[in-house]
């Protein structure tokens, strides 16, 4: 299959590179420079550059949307703020805009599991709760690219698939800390990816059945967050960091 990835310099970008690069063409896209081989395409620009977009979504036939912002942001709070908001609305929208003028059947959006934050630590998060993003825009922007992807999957037949991540930690970079209800090897997200790249609705007639919602995060002895829909794209996490549990 050949695929599009966003945000392929990130440390997801590379996990999930690492995932599907021996059975896949990848299209490695990202505004930062990538060191690729030779199975690899690059492509150096930003989401809001659509012309640039347009071409990169040639002869595609899925999108991986990281979600994940550029790894250079400006050092001013505001121009941060504008510069994730505009990636993940505008950019967001010209590159499945693109996708679907293209003819790409399936898309994948990396959101995420921040938007539950405020909810309690005491209580099972499922993807029939209500997001409750806050005003920060790290987490607002990535909710809001999601509902721009929902939105696509209600207008136009494209299978979207939505996982929201937890926060990705490699588990042995972490050993010793003490554990977070929220955290997520970038491996295991990678998987997830992969899974819901098999997922394809985008001919149903009935939109709600071209968009899903899944939640991807580790499995700790008492999770915040259920995972057990994900089972549905085969999302079985392998690094449930065990080691920080049996310490707490």
């Amino acid at each position: 299959m050949r695929i599009l990835l966003t945000g392929a310099a990130s440390p997801l970008g590379r996990a999930i590179t690492d995932e599907l690069g021996e059975g896949h063409q990848l299209r490695l896209l990202d505004p930062e420079p990538i060191e690729a081989d030779e199975r690899h395409e690059v492509v150096t620009a930003s989401l809001t550059d659509a012309a640039a977009v347009w071409s990169a979504v040639r002869d595609i036939d899925a999108v991986l949307h990281t979600g994940e912002p550029p790894a250079q942001l400006p050092a001013d709070e505001l121009a941060r703020d504008q510069q994730l908001l505009d990636e993940a609305t505008r950019g967001t929208h010209i590159l499945c805009k693109a996708a679907v003028e293209a003819g790409v059947k399936r898309i994948v959006y990396g959101s995420s599991l921040d938007l539950f934050a405020p909810y309690p630590e005491d209580v099972y998060i499922s993807e029939m709760w209500k997001p409750l993003p806050t005003p920060a825009m790290a987490s607002m922007s990535r909710y809001l690219g999601e509902l721009t992807c929902r939105e696509f999957a209600r207008d136009f037949h494209v299978s979207v698939t939505a996982l929201r991540l937890g926060t990705l930690v490699r588990e042995d970079e972490v050993a010793g800390q003490p554990p977070n209800l929220m955290w997520l090897d970038p491996r295991d997200a990678a998987r997830a990816f992969a899974g819901a790249l098999e997922r394809d609705t985008s001919g149903s007639p009935v939109w709600s059945r071209r968009w899903a919602l899944y939640h991807i995060c580790s499995l700790p002895p008492n999770p915040k967050y259920l995972v057990s829909a994900a089972a549905g794209i085969g999302f079985e996490p392998q690094h449930n960091f065990a080691a920080n549990w049996r310490s707490v």
